[in-house]
């Protein structure tokens, strides 16, 4: 599913703080980080892919350059495609958040895709999402690498490497 972008840079004539591709270190109330990427922008949301990291230290831009993000797999064994997962939070709350900083920017594919969307509110709703799905996310991916067909049926971990220029 591809979602139409809205300009990277402005919301109602106001400039907005991020752009595609930069990496975030999003503190949490209990003082452990998490990392996320903007994927992309639609209105007043930026889209958030979480990238597996939660750490009690500040991720770098190593960890995002070199990690894996929250996505799918779809295609064939011959053409495999990547999607990524995205959570869709308000510009203003990300751009006013002093628990949300950018460690960097990746460069990303021009022709990103999107495995689906939900809307968040809040850091605590990140922490919840991110905890409920981190430990199937690696289930499965363990599995597809030991099967790969099942690779294309359910959600992943993914090389950054595959949306990253």
């Amino acid at each position: 599913m591809k979602i139409r972008q809205t300009s990277t840079d402005k919301i109602r004539g106001k400039l907005v703080k991020y752009k595609l591709g930069d990496c975030f270190a999003i503190k949490l109330r209990n003082g452990n980080y998490l990392g996320a990427i903007m994927t992309g922008k639609f209105n007043a949301f930026y889209n958030l892919t979480f990238i597996e990291f939660y750490a009690s230290l500040k991720p770098t831009f190593e960890d995002f350059a070199e990690g894996r993000f929250f996505g799918t797999r779809f295609g064939s064994l011959e053409e495999i495609k990547y999607a990524v997962e995205q959570r869709m939070i308000k510009c203003k709350y990300v751009d006013d958040n002093i628990d949300i900083e950018s460690v960097g920017s990746l460069d990303l594919i021009s022709d990103l895709m999107s495995a689906g969307y939900a809307y968040l509110d809040n850091i605590d709703e990140m922490h919840d999402v991110y905890t409920d799905e981190l430990p199937t996310r690696i289930e499965k991916t363990k599995n597809a690498e030991v099967f790969p067909e099942i690779g294309f049926v359910s959600k992943h971990l993914i090389g950054i490497k595959f949306i990253a220029e």
